[in-house]
């Protein structure tokens, strides 16, 4: 197999979730031999170590100093989510990220570009992010992230002007369809359907659908009401990995709707506060709660006796 349908492959893997994959193929590869390809396979592979929490084995495998752009903006990327794992400061980091950025042509750079981005996002910094990403001319990576922030600033407007300009030059590109579902998921209507097919297809053009791709599919299921199919394949993604932390939010999505009972719901919210204490899922749930518990104290009834 030629060097570049082997990136082909693995680019198509990444973005459909199959992590294990990514590091498999990338491991075992004997074509991949020009340098630009070389670097963009190890690219890969060390975003996918950090997809799946290993962050001190990409900050150990990857020199501090002297690596490479893309490689040294993934280190970055790790030592940032290790960080915040552990609740310390995260300011140098993302201001290390930016000086990056600022390096020679690190600014169109799309790994670059993204992996930075990424951090901004992560840090609640999505306009920041939108700026980082501005320079994204056929760059589907940094079109799909941007329509991830858009449809995250209920901005739908933009999200499908993204997707409708990347068509133009995209095609038929993986992710591009992905694109297309979670933009689909957001419109509604008869576009929920669209989006379950854009789903079920990834999963079934693959021997074992991903994590990501099992979530994607219930999404489209618990938006079309049908929640036993939805609890059947989050079902599924949890066998895979049972602290996965989207899969854990869906769960406690689908059983609410379907009035499970609440010590089934609680024990999925403490799953999720001991997995991802940070998930913007809980932020909200603490948020809101709090809201409630202090618009309750003024409409408390007084004792008259």
């Amino acid at each position: 197999m030629d060097e570049e349908s082997i990136l082909f492959g693995i680019r198509n893997a990444f973005a459909l979730g199959n992590y294990q994959i990514v590091i498999n193929e990338v491991s075992s590869a004997r074509t991949i031999q020009s340098p630009a390809a070389k670097l963009e396979s190890q690219s890969f592979l060390y975003r996918s170590y950090v997809a799946q929490g290993k962050y001190n084995l990409v900050i150990n495998d990857i020199a501090e100093s002297g690596a490479e752009g893309p490689l040294t903006a993934i280190r970055l990327l790790a030592t940032y989510l290790r960080a915040k794992q552990k609740n310390e400061d995260v300011q140098p980091i993302i201001e290390q990220a930016l000086a990056l950025l600022e390096e020679g042509a690190n600014r169109v750079d799309q790994t670059i570009q993204v992996v930075v981005a990424t951090i901004l996002v992560n840090d609640g910094k999505s306009e920041e992010a939108l700026k980082v990403l501005h320079t994204r001319s056929k760059k589907l990576e940094c079109c799909a992230l941007a329509v991830q922030i858009y449809l995250q600033m209920d901005r739908l407007d933009l999200a499908r002007k993204e997707v409708a300009q990347a068509k133009s030059w995209a095609e038929d590109a993986l992710l591009l369809q992905m694109m297309e579902a979670w933009v689909d998921l957001r419109v509604g209507g008869d576009k929920y359907q669209e989006a379950f097919y854009i789903f079920e297809e990834f999963g079934q053009s693959n021997a074992e659908p991903s994590i990501k791709v099992l979530n994607g599919q219930a999404a489209a299921n618990i938006a079309l009401g049908r929640y036993p199919e939805a609890e059947s394949v989050l079902m599924e993604a949890l066998n895979k990995n049972n602290d996965d932390p989207e899969t854990l939010v869906n769960m406690i999505v689908c059983a609410n709707l379907t009035s499970k009972p609440s010590d089934v719901v609680n024990r999925y919210v403490s799953q999720l506060r001991e997995v991802a204490p940070q998930h913007p899922y809980l932020q909200e749930l603490d948020l809101k709660s709090s809201l409630f518990d202090r618009a309750a104290t003024r409409f408390a009834l007084v004792d008259s006796s």
